[in-house]
Formats: structure tokens, sequence, C-alpha cells
């Protein structure tokens, strides 16, 4: 899928792009079953969030953020001159009914990644609604579901679909996961029709470039076939990797991403992921992402499951 979108983007590079990208915003938005103009085309998700943010955010406001979480999400509110507020939302990472009682005069966003990255914990968006319900008017939400196809608890536009509901939500996507195309920094946004003037806000001023936007639409009309097989193969790997772990002496995050969460008992993330990378396995130490006992584990092939189980039993056993 990425060498024919890219094959077929190659002819147009000598062109000016359509700004409003009116043929990918069409067909992105009969997979929704949203009107256009409810959509966003952008240069990636993360610049769309950062976007929202600077829009939404003055100095001194608040953002608050379920932690750990994407490490984007506080220099998002940094860079609008905001304070970033971590909100802990208990052992399963959904316990959502501590976020209203954190809102405050100054709160003015709240994001949540969902699944989120990199708990891999997933919320339903019936549970989401509930929260959205809660809020006050003058807070915005940003749901960052870059992460969205590879859950399998409801189908992929359940909470998407809430936008509907809720005019202060944004719900933002991207092509870099499960569609490959991340060196093109693609991604979109999805909002109300009642929304104000936030969604004319997020969009790129020039669009973005003509081999982003041909390769979108060839990813589009072609890719359901690859992002089925690779979204089956995660869910099946994961199964997996969960399965034998809890088989394990570590704790881990019943995921619903690509990636699972765990740590071991008197073991640091950075001690951990040390020794697996003495056993020939890469994995990020939890750290940087919010969590100093905690690695995250990408989920890729069959062979690279039985590398990572193995590579575990052999770190645990030699403590």
């Amino acid at each position: 899928m990425v060498n024919a979108s890219i094959a077929t983007a190659r002819g147009r590079v000598n062109g000016y792009p359509d700004r409003h990208a009116t043929r990918v915003r069409r067909a992105l938005a009969d997979r929704h079953g949203v009107a256009p103009e409810q959509i966003v085309l952008g240069n990636g998700a993360a610049e769309l969030l950062q976007t929202a943010s600077l829009a939404l955010l003055s100095e001194g406001d608040e953002l608050l953020m379920p932690w750990p979480s994407y490490p984007l999400y506080p220099l998002m509110a940094a860079r609008a001159g905001a304070q970033p507020v971590p909100v802990d939302l208990g052992p399963s990472g959904a316990e959502l009914e501590v976020v209203p009682a954190r809102v405050g005069e100054r709160t003015r966003v709240v994001v949540i990644c969902n699944p989120n990255d990199p708990t891999g914990t997933y919320v339903p968006a019936e549970q989401l609604g509930g929260l959205f319900s809660s809020l006050p008017g003058h807070v915005h939400v940003l749901l960052d579901e870059a992460l969205v196809q590879f859950q399998d608890v409801e189908e992929p536009d359940a909470c998407l679909r809430l936008v509907d509901a809720f005019p202060n939500l944004v719900v933002f996507r991207t092509f870099s996961k499960i569609y490959g195309l991340s060196g093109l920094r693609a991604g979109y946004a999805v909002g109300s029709t009642a929304g104000g003037k936030l969604m004319d806000t997020l969009a790129p001023v020039l669009g973005v470039n003509a081999l982003t936007e041909a390769a979108i639409d060839h990813a589009l009309r072609i890719g359901g076939g690859d992002v089925e097989r690779r979204r089956r193969a995660v869910v099946r790997e994961r199964r997996r990797l969960l399965d034998a772990m809890r088989e394990l002496p570590v704790d881990v995050t019943d995921s619903q991403a690509n990636f699972v969460w765990l740590s071991a008992e008197g073991m640091s993330g950075a001690e951990l992921a040390g020794r697996l990378q003495t056993e020939g396995v890469i994995v990020a130490a939890g750290g940087p992402l919010g969590a100093d006992d905690h690695i995250r584990a990408a989920i890729r092939s069959e062979a690279a499951t039985d590398r990572l189980l193995e590579g575990l039993r052999r770190a645990l056993s030699s403590r």
C-alpha cells in the first residue's frame, strides 16, 4: 500500500494542491458518515493538536490530561503558555470520574488519548460520553484517536460519533500508525458543525502538500485490505502476549493498542529495558513516558512475540 500510494502521488508534485483537499475530505466524510465541512486535513495529527491548543489556550490556562499519556500533551500546553495538569485515572486507567473534580476556572482543554499511549487502555464511547456531559461549557475536549483501529472493544467510529452530541469535542486521527504513512505527516480532525470557528482555525493556510494529498486519496481507495490485515495481526499477537504475560511475574495492562505496558516488581523500567536489550529485544523505558517502573513493548510479528516472551523470561529469571 505504501509504495502504491507514493507511486501514484509522484506525478502530482509539479502542481499546486487543492488547499481545501476537497477530494480527500469528501472520501473521509463518506467513510465516517459526517459532512465534509466537519473534517480538516492537516500535516499530521500532532500538528493539528498543537494548533488546537494554541487556539484554545492562553497564558495561565490549564490543560488537563490523564497521566501517563502521550508526551506531546504537556509540550502543547507549554507552547501556549498554559499549565499542564496530569490526572491519575487509577490502576485501570479508566476512572474518568476523577477528571471533573480537577476542572477549575482556568481549565480550558481536556486532552484524552484513546487507546492511551503508553498504557494501551481504552475507554468506550458510552463512558466518554458520560465524562463529556459532566464538563462545563467553557472546556473543550481533544480526543486523540491515533491508535483507534487497533482496539477491538467496539467499532472504530463509536467515539468519533460523539461529535454530533458535543460541540466542544474534536477528534483527531492519523495516517501514521495503521496506514504506515508516517513520513508523509498526514492527519485529520473531525468536529461538530456547531463547533464554531475552531475547525477553520485548525486548517493549514495553504493545505497539505500534493504528495501527501494524493497518497492519502490512494490509500483510502485501495488500503482497506492492508489495514484490516494489520489490525487482525496486532489483535492476534496482542492476545497471545497478554495471555502469556499473565503467567509471568509481571504486571501488564490490558492493552487495546499495538504495544503492551508492563512492570516487574523490584525492577525499574530502565533496568528491565536494559536486560531485554542484552537479550536482543528493544523496548522503551517508561521514565520518559510518565512511569519510571514500566516499559512499553511494541507488538509486531509472531516471531517478535516469541523473542519478547523469551527475552522476558530470561531477564526476569536473572534477577
